[in-house]
């Protein structure tokens, strides 16, 4: 396990995102372990034995980002067959790839909910043997990746400052169905940050807000995407919330109905100020 002064960082990384975006809820660190739990000395919440119920990702992140709860789960522990699957955690039965998990919910057609579900990506299974959320202000233990979820505004924040430090753009892929844990998935695939929607799962148990976004980055890129953040704002510019433009002609003539006695007003005052201005100046 990496030593304690080694997680400290993520304390000032947290700080940083709640400062900077104005996040209502903490940033969440994600790690993916191949080895059994009580081979890593940590302390943490386990679905099972704390809560006496299985718990979904979408719950075990929820519990992170509102409560600051750190949890550790197994398969023993995981409530949702999607994020057993996405995480590898169990093979997929025939009846998770033939399109009859989507036909008629998320799909028209069987061949369509065929061609989603393949789709969806998946870590080899078998692979992890637990599955770590923590607050980003409390990491026990190094997250490969990290969620941060915001409005539309603070995403394309964050977009920027991963653009500012290397020049590439960031995917959105969105289905509507495992939004979360597949954004995770794909982030430990690509190495590259992504943008997701969340899906119902998360909105139904998770509590992901109407207007909330995710944007999943590389825990080894947050330190940079971090100073990007800062020194855009610097700039003035690109800040959030954005500043609005003020310095500009107001049409009052458009406001409807009353809006040619503004305009008949104020051409008179004008042209009072000129002949005023006329009349000294003639003096």
């Amino acid at each position: 396990m990496v030593v304690q002064e080694a997680l400290e960082k993520y304390k000032r990384y947290s700080s940083d995102l709640m400062d900077i975006l104005r996040l209502r809820t903490k940033p969440i660190g994600v790690a993916l372990i191949d080895r059994d739990l009580d081979q890593l000395g940590i302390s943490a919440l386990r679905p099972s034995k704390h809560f006496h119920r299985k718990l979904t990702f979408c719950q075990m992140a929820a519990a992170a980002r509102y409560y600051g709860m750190g949890m550790a789960a197994t398969l023993e522990d995981m409530a949702c067959p999607g994020e057993i699957i996405i995480f590898g955690f169990a093979e997929p039965p025939d009846y998770f790839l033939d399109g009859s998990l989507s036909y008629g919910l998320y799909t028209r057609t069987k061949e369509a909910g065929k061609a989603l579900d393949t789709s969806l990506p998946r870590l080899p299974a078998g692979k992890y043997k637990a599955l770590l959320t923590m607050p980003l202000d409390n990491i026990i233990y190094e997250p490969q990746v990290v969620m941060i979820y915001g409005t539309p505004g603070q995403m394309v924040k964050l977009v920027t400052a991963y653009v500012y430090v290397s020049g590439e753009k960031v995917t959105l892929s969105a289905s509507g169905k495992a939004g979360s844990d597949t954004a995770v998935v794909e982030t430990l695939l690509t190495g590259k940050p992504r943008l997701a929607l969340p899906g119902y799962g998360d909105r139904i148990v998770g509590h992901v807000e109407d207007y909330e976004m995710l944007f999943v980055t590389p825990a080894g890129m947050l330190g940079d995407i971090i100073d990007a953040l800062k020194e855009q704002s610097r700039t003035n510019f690109i800040v959030y919330p954005p500043m609005p433009s003020i310095f500009y002609r107001v049409d009052f003539g458009s406001i409807p109905v009353i809006g040619h006695l503004y305009d008949r007003f104020l051409k008179e005052i004008d042209e009072k100020m000129m002949r005023e201005r006329g009349g000294t100046n003639g003096e």
